[in-house]
């Protein structure tokens, strides 16, 4: 997954980008440059010629994509099914049931955020390779 945005903070090898929307209007002139903006993303890099107000292009690897998209879709789902059937399993009603399907909805949504900020952060700063470097215009 290949995506741009501007540097906006460097320290060290640790450099903090504000991402472009990938929308088809992202690159339109009608609207202010903060609403083409999405979020920060910081990554590590240790290449000496980025300085902030660049504009990186940078891309993730498939692989990472796909599996933090498993992560936030495809867990919880299965957290909310194990949550009904091991309600129903212990003979609880039907409205208990649901209630704990979304308990482990919840759980399974928290465990995620754990991960994400623990574990998660750490590699994906760190699996993202700079592929292009447009130099902000100087005055």
């Amino acid at each position: 997954m290949k995506n741009s945005g501007i540097v906006k903070e460097k320290e060290k090898n640790k450099i903090t980008i504000s991402m472009y929307k990938e929308s088809a209007c992202s690159h339109c002139n009608k609207c202010s440059d903060s609403a083409k903006i999405t979020n920060n993303f910081t990554l590590i890099s240790d290449r000496e010629d980025i300085k902030v107000g660049d504009i990186v292009t940078f891309e993730m690897e498939d692989k990472q994509v796909f599996k933090a998209a498993l992560i936030v879709y495809i867990i919880p789902l299965i957290a909310m099914f194990v949550g009904y059937f091991l309600g129903d399993r212990y003979g609880f009603s039907e409205g208990k049931n649901i209630g704990i399907s979304f308990l482990f909805l919840v759980l399974s949504f928290l465990g995620i955020f754990i991960y994400d900020k623990k574990v998660v952060k750490n590699r994906m700063e760190e699996s993202v390779k700079i592929i292009s470097i447009e130099k902000k215009e100087e005055k």
